[in-house]
C-alpha cells in the first residue's frame, strides 16, 4: 500500500506514524528484552498484543479518515 504523504492531512499522518512505530516497537521488543521469569515473559507478551493491536487500530483509522476526507 503506498500513500503519499502530500495527500494525508497532518492528524491522518501523525495517526500513520504512531500505528507503524507501534508496530515496529512490538516486533522488535521480543528481539532485544530476554525476560528471567514467567511473569515478565508473560508482561513482554501482554505489551507485545497489546502494541499490535494498537497499530492495528491506529492505521486503520488514519485510512478510514482518509477515505471519508475524499468523499
Amino acid at each position: 500500500m503506498c500513500i503519499c504523504n502530500r495527500q494525508l492531512d497532518p492528524k491522518t499522518r501523525r495517526m500513520m506514524v504512531i500505528g507503524n512505530s507501534s508496530l515496529a516497537i512490538s516486533l522488535l521488543l521480543k528481539q532485544f528484552v530476554q525476560p528471567s521469569g514467567q511473569i515478565e515473559q508473560n508482561c513482554i507478551h501482554a505489551l507485545c498484543g497489546f502494541l499490535l493491536g494498537f497499530s492495528i487500530v491506529a492505521s486503520f483509522s488514519a485510512l478510514i479518515r482518509r477515505r471519508a476526507k475524499q468523499i
